[in-house]
């Protein structure tokens, strides 16, 4: 157990400065493509014009979409080695089975969704690679890190003492043994001979328990393996997917804000509502919203970029009703595209500009 305990000590200490340095290069390239959120928070922008905010305005280029994409990879695969070699530390306190992977797929969501967020990823393409870049790193440098592991602890077991165990020279004839052993055990060494060794071995299930474990065989454990990635690999996509769907600006760069709620109206003026938007006639639309419409009704929502207000934005008609078990749901009945200077006019005309 003491070696146990040891083991993961000396691979923490290990990984601490490679930890370190990824959290710092994460941190300056994020910094240089992407601006702090709190600066753009306070610098409140000026109010323009309707002629000024209806002026066209120029989109993010190719090259820029394309060097913020290059950027996010390449900090895709640090984020990546961080989360696996935490999740190795960790596997060797507590591992339950299905469950460890799930916790691991979720932290690759959280990887995804920063890429996404970072580089405004909207290509099926570039979602797929690096929703197969993220779990494969995460995945390889979590049985990597059990494999550097597996040095460390014969270390232990061939020297006498934690500091004398973990002196390079030590830690250099350590991992020769444990080589010569692994060749000598499958034909191969290093990581590639480690990962035959494991599935020769085999995984047992139930580690807490003293006996009557079950203990896969080599096919099962590739099996096991491939369940194990795959499910790490669905919650990334799954995640990604949730995320890509959400609207951003293609001028400034930034998320739209959340809907805003601009009134509603009964449903029997439904036709007449879509007609005026339609006819982009806000005024006469103005007059049959109320703040507060009974239910059941017809509710306007607006959504748009808060930042430059230079993009397209969505309006959303949605019937709302009370359902059988008395809650309030929604369904919605059509989504509008408006051009910058017709959400203009429209929020002028109810009022909700600037909130």
């Amino acid at each position: 157990m003491n070696k146990d305990i040891y083991g993961i000590i000396a691979l923490i200490i290990f990984a601490s400065p490679f930890l370190a340095l990824i959290i710092i290069i994460a941190f300056k390239v994020y910094r240089i493509f992407r601006p702090s959120q709190a600066k753009k928070e306070v610098e409140k922008p000026p109010e323009r014009t309707l002629e000024e905010q209806s002026m066209p305005p120029k989109p993010v280029s190719p090259q820029r979409a394309m060097v913020d994409f290059i950027a996010t990879t390449v900090l895709v695969v640090p984020a990546g080695a961080m989360v696996g070699i935490i999740a190795s530390i960790f596997s060797q306190l507590i591992y339950i089975v299905f469950v460890f992977p799930l916790i691991m797929g979720f932290a690759s969501g959280k990887v995804i969704t920063g890429a996404i967020q970072m580089a405004k990823i909207r290509k099926a393409s570039q979602l797929i690679f690096l929703s197969l870049l993220a779990p494969m790193i995460i995945y390889t440098t979590y049985h990597y890190g059990r494999y550097v592991e597996l040095q460390i602890q014969t270390s232990l077991e061939m020297f006498p003492g934690f500091s004398q165990a973990t002196e390079d020279k030590n830690l250099r004839v350590a991992n020769a043994f444990v080589d010569i052993a692994l060749e000598q055990e499958t034909g191969y060494s290093g990581f590639v001979g480690y990962m035959l060794f494991k599935a020769n071995e085999g995984i047992s299930i139930g580690r807490f328990y003293s006996s009557n474990r079950l203990s896969l065989g080599p096919i099962l454990t590739w099996v096991y393996w491939a369940m194990e990635f795959g499910m790490i690999l669905w919650v990334t996509i799954h995640t990604g997917m949730k995320l890509v769907r959400m609207s951003f600006c293609e001028f400034c760069g930034n998320w739209y804000g959340s809907e805003k709620h601009l009134g509603g109206t009964t449903n029997a003026n439904e036709s007449l509502v879509l007609n005026l938007i339609k006819q982009r006639d806000f005024i006469e639309l103005e007059k049959l919203i109320e703040k507060n419409a009974e239910l059941p009704s017809l509710e306007i929502y607006f959504q748009g970029c808060k930042v430059c207000n230079k993009s397209h934005s969505h309006l959303i008609v949605r019937h709302a009703f009370q359902g059988p078990r008395g809650g309030l749901q929604f369904t919605d009945t059509s989504k509008i595209v408006l051009q910058p200077q017709e959400s203009v006019l429209l929020l002028n005309q109810l009022k909700f500009i600037g909130n």
